[in-house]
């Protein structure tokens, strides 16, 4: 038997990690159905939610497996007391609007102040949603995104299965990207 003919070479550990992706806007922009489609691939209308609703989904982006964990507030008044509480160490945010409803367009102001009183400075993106129904004003998203410096905007639609993966793949990519650059920022300073 011959020394040193097997391998010792231990097999790679796969890397992990859990990401917190919180979803605000208006009540009924169709926050959960997206979340519904992205999760089951499937288009569920749902009714609208209670208080908070809760979902997971493993995505592989470069060979990490990410848990995204992700948290849907209610859009309506009585629900944004649970925004402050729920949204502590999110690493990214959907901010949603009803492309056939502009007044939830003209709401995000008070759904940007209310999270970014309550969290880091973490990626948002904005999503107009039920975009097979209507298109919104592109100058008004574009100055928007700019005014508060968002990741994006991505118009999308649940039904017609529009750009729904690409959305929570780019948020997965984004926080992924803050969360490492911060890592090594820290490890630097020590």
């Amino acid at each position: 038997m011959s020394v040193g003919s097997e391998s010792s070479v231990e097999p790679k550990a796969e890397r992990k990690a859990i990401l917190k992706l919180i979803m605000l806007g208006d009540g009924g922009v169709g926050k959960t159905t997206m979340i519904n489609r992205f999760i089951s691939g499937s288009y569920i209308p749902s009714q609208m939610t209670i208080g908070t609703g809760f979902a997971i989904k493993n995505i592989m982006l470069e060979g990490i497996t990410i848990t995204l964990s992700i948290w849907d507030f209610a859009g309506e008044e009585r629900f944004r007391f649970l925004v402050p509480r729920f949204s502590e160490g999110s690493n990214g945010c959907i901010l949603a609007f009803d492309s056939t409803r502009p007044s939830t367009f003209f709401h995000l102001e008070e759904w940007l102040e209310l999270l970014r009183k309550n969290t880091d400075d973490i990626p948002i993106v904005l999503v107009g949603t039920k975009c097979d129904i209507a298109y919104f004003d592109n100058e008004l998203v574009k100055e928007f995104v700019e005014k508060h410096k968002l990741v994006g905007y991505i118009a999308s639609s649940a039904k017609d299965d529009l750009r729904i993966n690409e959305i929570f793949e780019l948020m997965a990519r984004v926080m992924w990207t803050k969360l490492t650059e911060k890592s090594a920022q820290m490890r630097l300073h020590t």
